[in-house]
Parts: structure tokens; C-alpha cells; sequence
């Protein structure tokens, strides 16, 4: 077989800056790793709406989505286990206009929850259990910004140091919702279920149901491919990043069974549509202890969990921009890794978008947390499962452009097992993107009623107004530095060449 040139450059600066990078990621980090990318306490409760049915969709999409693409992830890794996994993943299957695309919105994706969501999760969490009432639009700002630069500063420094960020915050979800289960079920067996909780009977599917989950449970599965983009960086790609899929998808499955399971025995039916997030949840059920110490440490708890979130989507999707960078799918500058191996010029910029975020959108819903929630976190899902677009076909065209790369996993059942993991996986991606961006559109044709304010807690016109205009922006910027890049790679400045026999040379260096 032929080799297969990928790219063409005169490898420089490439071999200067991936020089840097250091083999600091076994398995047990790669399963702690991903674990924490997956398992997001910000957002858990957003699906509970959905009343028993959560856990039913919960249950359909683990079975639907979540194994054909851990299969389809687990061969995409552990075949191609090069630095900035996702963005090469697209490229080499779609050109590097399409991995720009791709990188771009992989990328700002996680600022854009970093300075939202999970900043707002952390100020619902102080003045829940800590302040005991709501902060200033100005100390919310300061606390914005204050969680958004030590979010950066654990993504900036050493990853043989940073990777324990993630890893001690996996260790502390697990602690959190050990926390919530034992006090929900203290307080079933102390009052009883309440009067209109969900029962077995509201476990039937529905469309309504499956339109109101499917989303957020979508964008609560994704994170098996983050470590790839730092495939460079694990000791034996090949040998670990299957096995990391089982172990993280395990852990992600049991813990957010348990939180929805807890939310939808111990809230009314009727009050799930309030429940804003995991700290409302946990305030349901805290009472049965009728102590301030205890929320206090919980709160303190719940904040290393969001850092660890945060944290550990910056350390891999700000590689996968960083290699993009040096690609020529963005600007030079953006290539640029620290002498101990981080991409501190995506580093800063992912705290300078979160900055900007957190600014803006706090002055535009006047300090209205649950506004800023909503949006933030629409805009979040929409970007980053649009982001997969075309990181899931990838599988099948990749099997047929490197037939003889080695594939130490294959996903089962030959090409029609591979199309289907494509197929399916695409398919909630274009859905949970439909009903993201345009929010009732599938309802209205379906005969479903809907109502932009109830679900969002803002009016139509600037929900669509964030989420389309942030999303055009960043498609618009992904091939404008595509542009920008592609004008050095023609120069022969950049580009990352990869061949059959480059990527069988790839692997174990323990």
C-alpha cells in the first residue's frame, strides 16, 4: 500500500513544538481523565425536566448513543493516536477547512462554558449554601472571572501536575453524589415520597420527553475522544484509550443515573421545570440534616468539581486547537506550547473568551442567573455537539483513506457495524442540534406545544439572538483561520504530515 501524505511542511516548528510534549498519561489517568470530562454536575439536573422519563431516555441513549460511540471513539483513538485527536480526525477524513471548523468550535466551546455555566453553577452554589443570598451583578462578575482564571491556571501548568486537576476531581464527583444519594434516600425514608413525585408509571416514553431530554443528555455522554488531543502525551495510546472508554463510561453511567434517579423520587413532578441545577437538587434533599456546616463543605466540593470540568476540557480541546494552529487550519501564534508541554497562547485566549463571556452576558441579562444559565448553557451543547459533526464520519472514511493503519480495536460487525455507529451517532447530533438552535421546531412539527420562556427562562428573540449569532461567528472565525493558516502552509511554514507508516511507528513509550 501506498503511503498516504496527509500534509506537506517543512516540519520545523511542528518538530520544535511537539519536541515539548511529554508521555505523562497511563490508564489510570486516562480513565480519571475522561471520567471528569464526561461526568458534568453543572448541567445534570437540566434533564430531570423530562420527569421519570430521563431515566428512561437516560437508560435508551446509554444504549443508543453512548456505546456505538464509545465503539466508534475507541477505533478512531486507538488507531490514529496523534496530538490534537479531534481536529486530525476531521481533517484527515475532510480537509482542513472542515478540521478548522471542527477545531474552532471543539475550542471555543469550552470558554463559552467555562465563563457560562459553570460559572453561574459556582455562584448558585455560594449563594445557596454559603452567602445565604444572591451576590451584586458586580461580585458576580468578580466571581466569574476569579473561577475562570484558576481554571486556566490548572489547564496552563505541566500536565504530569495539571493532570490532577481532573484526576482529584473525578475523585470528588464521586464523593458529591455519594454525598447527594445518601441524603435522598435519607429523606425517602424519613418523609416519604412527596405527594406528586414521579412514579413507575411516568417511566413511558414520549416524544415530548425524548425532545426535552435528548439534548442535554447528548452533550452529558460526550468527552470519550478529549484525551485524544493529547493522544501524544498517554504512554500507550493503542493499548489504553479502549479500556479508558469502558472504565469512564461506567463511572459516567452510574453517577448520572444516581443524581436524576434522586431528583425525580424526591421533586414533584410539577417543580422539576424549577430545578435550575445540582445545587437546587441537593438544597431539596439537604434538609433531613438541618446543617450549615455540612452545606458549606459541600459547596466547597461542588466548586473542585466544576473546576475539574472546566479544567479538564481546556487541557484537551485547547491542544486540539493548538494543533490545528500548527496544521495551518489557524494562525501560527495559536501553536505556540510552553518549554513543559501546555499550548499557553490557546491557554490565555481560552481565559480572555471566558472573560469576555461572563462580562457580557451578566450585563445583558441585568444579573439574572437563570437567564444567564439557560442561554450559557444552550449555546454550550449546540457548539459542542455541532463540533462532532464531522469527527463521527470520520470513522468510515478513515478506514478506507489508511486501510493498513494498524487498528488494535475495530468497531464489531465489519462496514455495516461502522456505519451504523455513524449513522446513529450523526443522527443525535443533527437532532439535539435542531432542537438547541432552533428550540421547538421538531415540537411545532410534531403537534407538540412548546413555549421558548418556559423552557428557557428567556424570550425567543434573544435566545436565538446568542445562540445562532455565537454559532455563525464561530464557523465564520473557523474559516477565517483556516485562511490565515492556509497562506503559511503553502509557504511551506506549516503542516503535520501523517502516513501509514508514521502512525504505525505511534504507540507505547513507557
Amino acid at each position: 500500500m501506498a503511503t498516504r501524505a496527509a500534509s506537506v511542511g517543512d516540519g520545523t516548528l511542528v518538530s520544535t513544538q511537539k519536541a515539548k510534549l511529554r508521555r505523562v498519561l497511563g490508564r489510570l489517568d486516562l480513565v480519571l481523565f475522561t471520567a471528569c470530562a464526561i461526568v458534568g454536575l453543572d448541567s445534570v439536573a437540566a434533564a430531570a425536566e423530562a420527569g421519570a422519563q430521563a431515566i428512561t431516555w437516560l437508560l435508551i441513549s446509554l444504549v443508543l448513543f453512548l456505546i456505538p460511540y464509545g465503539m466508534l471513539t475507541a477505533e478512531l483513538g486507538s488507531a490514529f493516536p496523534v496530538e490534537g485527536g479531534p481536529y486530525e480526525w476531521a481533517r484527515l477524513s475532510f480537509g482542513r477547512a472542515a478540521g478548522a471548523v471542527t477545531a474552532i468550535l471543539y475550542w471555543l466551546s469550552n470558554p463559552l462554558w467555562v465563563g457560562g455555566s459553570l460559572t453561574a453553577a459556582t455562584i448558585a452554589t455560594l449563594n445557596e449554601f454559603v452567602l445565604s443570598k444572591p451576590m451584586s451583578t458586580t461580585w458576580e462578575i468578580v466571581v466569574g472571572l476569579a473561577f475562570t482564571w484558576v481554571t486556566v491556571a490548572i489547564a496552563i501548568v505541566a500536565f504530569r501536575i495539571g493532570k490532577w486537576g481532573p484526576n482529584i476531581g473525578t475523585f470528588v464527583k464521586i464523593a458529591v453524589v455519594a454525598i447527594f444519594t445518601v441524603l435522598f434516600i435519607a429523606f425517602l425514608v424519613s418523609r416519604g415520597r412527596p405527594a406528586g413525585a414521579s412514579t413507575a408509571g411516568d417511566l413511558a416514553p414520549s416524544i415530548n420527553g425524548f425532545l426535552t431530554a435528548i439534548g442535554i443528555l447528548v452533550f452529558l455522554w460526550v468527552g470519550f475522544e478529549l484525551s485524544n488531543g493529547a493522544s501524544e502525551e498517554m504512554r500507550n495510546p493503542r493499548r489504553d484509550v479502549p479500556k479508558m472508554i469502558i472504565g469512564s463510561g461506567v463511572i459516567a453511567a452510574v453517577l448520572y443515573g444516581l443524581v436524576i434517579l434522586g431528583i425525580v423520587l424526591v421533586i414533584p413532578s410539577a417543580g422539576l421545570s424549577n430545578v435550575g441545577g445540582f445545587v437546587d437538587a441537593y438544597s431539596a434533599v439537604a434538609g433531613v440534616l438541618h446543617s450549615h456546616a455540612l452545606d458549606v463543605v459541600f459547596a466547597i466540593l461542588v466548586i473542585i468539581t466544576l473546576l475539574g470540568s472546566g479544567s479538564v476540557w481546556l487541557e484537551g480541546a485547547d491542544r486540539t486547537q493548538a494543533i490545528a494552529a500548527l496544521d495551518g487550519a489557524a494562525p501560527a501564534w495559536m501553536g505556540k506550547f510552553t518549554k513543559f508541554g501546555t499550548p499557553i497562547a490557546v491557554n490565555v485566549s481560552s481565559g480572555i473568551v471566558a472573560s469576555v463571556m461572563c462580562v457580557l452576558v451578566f450585563e445583558v441579562t441585568k444579573g439574572s442567573l437563570a437567564s444567564f444559565f439557560s442561554v450559557m448553557l444552550a449555546l454550550t451543547i449546540s457548539t459542542t455537539t455541532l463540533s462532532y459533526f464531522f469527527i463521527f464520519p470520520a470513522l468510515t472514511v478513515l478506514r478506507r483513506k489508511f486501510p493498513d493503519a494498524p487498528r488494535p480495536y475495530r468497531v464489531p460487525f465489519g462496514p455495516v457495524g461502522a456505519w451504523a455507529a455513524v449513522l446513529i451517532t450523526e443522527a443525535f447530533v443533527v437532532v439535539t442540534v435542531v432542537t438547541l438552535v432552533w428550540p421547538g421546531a421538531i415540537n411545532e412539527l410534531l403537534g407538540q406545544s412548546y413555549s421558548v420562556k418556559t423552557a428557557w427562562d428567556t424570550s425567543r428573540a434573544f435566545f436565538e439572538w446568542v445562540t445562532l449569532g455565537s454559532l455563525g461567528v464561530m464557523i465564520l472565525l473557523g474559516l477565517l483561520f483556516w485562511l490565515i493558516g492556509e497562506r503559511k502552509r503553502r509557504r511551506g511554514l506549516l503542516g503535520i504530515e501523517i502516513t501509514t507508516e508514521s502512525l504505525a511507528a505511534t504507540g507505547s513509550r513507557e
